[in-house]
């Protein structure tokens, strides 16, 4: 009984761990895919981008001057 309760908490976590993985991911894909967006009108506008990301691309901020 112990035993199959230790497997499904191991599997569980592993879910959780992977699941959390591919939200940074997605996260990292759209925000990436936002910057370039951002960039490319600041370009056109005839601006100057300045993109600071912290770390994972959790958290960045941008400028056109």
């Amino acid at each position: 009984m112990i035993v199959n309760l230790k497997k499904s908490f191991l599997i569980i976590s592993l879910l959780a761990v992977l699941a959390g993985i591919i939200c940074l991911y997605i996260n990292s894909y759209f925000v990436h895919k936002e910057i370039i967006l951002i960039t490319d009108t600041c370009f056109e506008n005839k601006g100057f981008p300045q993109v600071s990301k912290e770390f994972l691309s959790i958290s960045w901020s941008f400028t056109c001057e």
